[in-house]
């Protein structure tokens, strides 16, 4: 891994999740599953669900972070 001065990350500029659109799709998908949480009463596939989006979120994070690294080389 490239230390935070090295030249490879110099012209990297910090970017916030909040400034990353999503598509229409997306926002479709994402308000899709806001509703069914909304409608959910069960607990059990309440803790199921919120497992899934976990593990989702860090394989995206770690999609992420492969493609980045391939990037820097």
């Amino acid at each position: 891994m490239h230390s935070p001065d090295s030249p490879q990350l110099k012209d990297m500029v910090a970017v916030s999740s909040s400034e990353i659109p999503l598509t229409i799709e997306q926002q479709f998908r994402v308000e899709r599953a806001c509703r069914k949480i909304d409608e959910c009463d069960d607990v059990e596939t309440l803790k199921q669900l919120s497992k899934a989006l976990i593990v989702t979120a860090a394989k995206e994070r770690a999609f992420s972070r492969v493609v980045m690294d391939r990037l820097k080389q």
